[in-house]
């Protein structure tokens, strides 16, 4: 399946950094940390957009100097009440367009599916990956399956013209 083209726009992010191996079960605790905070501050009501940005390649950086931005929209007014001691801080997300494929499963899964999305889907787009960070955008919508811990997101390469 060849992915969806969308170009998302420039937003500004309130956003916690985890620093290690991607796929490591520490980002699961990071997001629950960082959805308490969100929580905290009102801006899980109405529920927002959230994006988890790679800002490295696994294939080049070491496991365990990978970056990994936790982030939840918000607007030009908000400040960070808590900088010091929540580890969360702002940052504005240039946007662009990205080749996007959903994916459902759970944590363990995700890591095939961003190889897939690299190996497969984005060479028969015709498109070429930009050198800006990739991403999952979990959509306001977003719920993961308490039974088997699965949730849905969007996998988003940016891409350009070949």
């Amino acid at each position: 399946m060849s992915p969806e083209i969308k170009t998302f726009p420039p937003v500004r992010l309130a956003y916690m950094r985890y620093t290690g191996p991607y796929g490591h079960p520490d980002i699961a605790m990071h997001w629950q940390r960082f959805g308490q905070w969100c929580e905290a501050q009102g801006l899980m009501k109405p529920r927002r957009k959230m994006f988890g940005i790679s800002l490295d390649n696994p294939m080049v950086t070491p496991p365990n100097e990978c970056r990994y931005d936790l982030g939840v929209e918000v607007d030009a007014s908000f400040k960070v009440p808590d900088a010091a001691t929540s580890g969360v801080a702002i940052q504005q997300f240039e946007g662009g367009p990205y080749a996007c494929q959903p994916f459902n499963g759970t944590a363990a899964q995700i890591g095939m599916a961003w190889m897939a999305m690299f190996g497969q889907a984005l060479p028969m787009s015709g498109l070429q990956r930009e050198d800006k960070p990739s991403m999952e955008v979990y959509l306001e919508d977003f719920e993961m399956d308490p039974n088997t811990f699965a949730f849905g997101c969007l996998l988003c390469v940016p891409v350009k013209a070949l």
